[in-house]
């Protein structure tokens, strides 16, 4: 069912997870987070921390397919209470990233991904 709220510009595929520092702290080490999905455009990642939009993050993907990771820079588009995860007295966001640099073989890369991925989905959904 199409979803005529939806303002993305591109379709978006389940990933596994990244690595994340801010722009400004780039020498710190990189903190995990998991993937809610993936485009060519952007990224949604489950945080346990709140970051707030404008931040600029260095972003390490790493993609189900277990081929070289993805470097790439972000801005941090929203920031919002997640319901993907039920925990009780646990904070945990959801953050819109959008791909500020990313290589033009890295972007074909998850085209190529997302058109293998399309239809997959994380056993939790």
């Amino acid at each position: 069912m199409e979803n005529k709220n939806d303002k993305r510009k591109s379709n978006r595929v389940y990933a596994s997870f990244v690595e994340y520092c801010r722009v400004e702290d780039e020498h710190s080490k990189k903190v995990q987070a998991f993937t809610e999905n993936i485009s060519i455009s952007g990224i949604c990642i489950l945080l346990n921390e709140e970051i707030k939009a404008g931040s600029f993050l260095f972003i390490t993907i790493y993609l189900l397919d277990g081929n070289h990771t993805i470097e790439t820079r972000g801005e941090v588009v929203w920031v919002r209470p997640s319901t993907f995860l039920n925990v009780k007295n646990n904070k945990h966001y959801d953050a819109g990233i959008n791909f500020v640099e990313i290589t033009k073989e890295d972007r074909d890369r998850l085209s190529r991904y997302s058109t293998r991925y399309a239809n997959e989905k994380p056993a939790s959904h």
